[in-house]
């Protein structure tokens, strides 16, 4: 078309068809994102606990509270949870998870709670809260009663489909006021593994009869559990794009299906076949037997002094609870031996000031050589290996492990810890 030729608009009614057409843009958007697939997420997540007024929090890695609310409020037909204890206040980060529990239950979603018996003292407010609400079925495991320890472990079941296992308890100094870290996986037959434990302990709660619950532990299951021998393998690691593959542990044999994988013989495993580094971040960690039969315990104390006289570099960051007699002697031991650096971690006090039983690193978990990771539920002592019902996650991939790995670097190098020398003397903080 000749230049000439061509129509101009005044210009008032040039501005007035931009803006028309614009306003038809902006309008098809909203139905252009409806239309658009909603993106999967990771089939493995690490999953961190931040406590306020710290300099802690991996970019990229999610918080504790908006994956719990994200996994209850897209529940579907079930939630089963094994929790130490439920402590709720008012107002604060569990509040929220509470309430979508219960929301999601009235919706129709079966809601089963496994809590600890001795620590019912701390559950009282939130299972007068949650006991006689619709779809929600609350028992009482007696541990101590059955093998002397407690039910220790942290992890839920969603739809059958979707697991999440870490060292937070349902707590709401756990969500914003002490450093944890867990995972959540999405793979239908973990999470039928970690059903088939939770269903044996919910069965025991019901009728505490040990003696036949053990001769149940034998039977064969009817399916392929996720075991070392038949693990499962994750095409997307941490969302990195590389596959991964990973097993579940758990504690104590007494109280677990005996073909599922005991979490102190895998822990020893992963410890032996470490080459170069092992970075360990626990909240205590102890050769001196704590709750029951007093003794030394031998397992894991044996690795860590193994993997350091082959060469291994071993990293340990334990809190500051763990100055306690005689754990701050052991930790004086670990760090006579070449090789082993042991660190504790004391964290600044809440903006609001002194907090009861928080401010602590409450983590549980380990990377050997940057590919192989462990993400538990219980500290490292005899009692939550052999008495206290536990369970952890085993993971081989440089996904989770490069992202554990930058948590631990960012402690290691932080300003919150201290390095535990062989003749010094540290006291042990203010608990409650």
């Amino acid at each position: 078309m000749n230049a000439r030729h061509v129509v101009r608009l005044p210009t008032r009614a040039r501005r007035r068809l931009l803006l028309r057409g614009a306003a038809l843009l902006l309008a098809a958007l909203p139905l252009a994102a409806a239309a658009m697939p909603r993106s999967a997420p990771p089939a493995l997540q690490i999953v961190e606990s931040v406590p306020v007024g710290t300099i802690y929090g991996q970019p990229g890695v999610p918080r504790t509270q908006a994956v719990w609310l994200d996994l209850i409020d897209h529940a579907q037909k079930s939630i089963d949870l094994a929790a130490f204890y439920i402590s709720n206040q008012p107002g604060e980060a569990l509040q929220p998870v509470l309430d979508a529990l219960i929301r999601r239950a009235a919706a129709g979603v079966r809601v089963r709670i496994l809590l600890d018996a001795t620590f019912m003292k701390e559950s009282h407010a939130a299972y007068a809260l949650l006991k006689g609400k619709p779809n929600i079925d609350i028992r009482i495991l007696p541990v101590d009663k059955l093998t002397g320890g407690v039910l220790h472990a942290k992890f839920f079941i969603v739809d059958g489909e979707t697991v999440f296992v870490g060292s937070q308890n349902w707590d709401w100094r756990a969500l914003t006021q002490i450093h944890e870290i867990g995972a959540v996986v999405r793979n239908a037959r973990l999470a039928r593994t970690f059903e088939a434990a939770f269903d044996f302990d919910w069965r025991i709660a019901g009728d505490p009869d040990l003696p036949a619950a053990q001769r149940r532990a034998v039977a064969p299951p009817d399916f392929a559990p996720v075991t070392t021998q038949d693990p499962v393998v994750i095409a997307d690691g941490d969302g990195d794009g590389t596959s991964v593959t990973l097993f579940p542990a758990f504690s104590p044999p007494a109280l677990m299906p005996a073909w599922l994988d005991h979490e102190q013989t895998q822990l020893v495993r992963m410890i032996d076949g470490a080459q170069h580094t092992l970075d360990i971040q626990v909240m205590t960690l102890d050769a001196f037997k704590d709750y029951g039969p007093r003794g030394w315990w031998p397992a894991l104390d044996s690795a860590l002094r193994d993997a350091a006289a082959r060469g291994v570099k071993v990293r340990i960051i334990v809190a500051n609870w763990a100055l306690r007699e005689p754990m701050q002697a052991y930790l004086k031991s670990l760090a006579l031996m070449p090789g082993i650096t042991v660190k504790y971690s004391a964290l600044p006090q809440a903006p609001q000031g002194f907090i009861p039983y928080a401010r602590v690193e409450h983590c549980k978990y380990a990377v050997a050589d940057g590919r192989i990771s462990m993400i538990g539920t219980g500290n490292w002592s005899w009692s939550y290996f052999n008495t206290t019902v536990d369970a952890s996650l085993f993971i081989a991939g440089k996904g989770p492990a490069r992202t554990l790995q930058a948590i631990f670097e960012r402690d290691w190098h932080g300003p919150y810890v201290h390095t535990i020398e062989p003749g010094g003397h540290y006291q042990p903080p203010r608990i409650r």
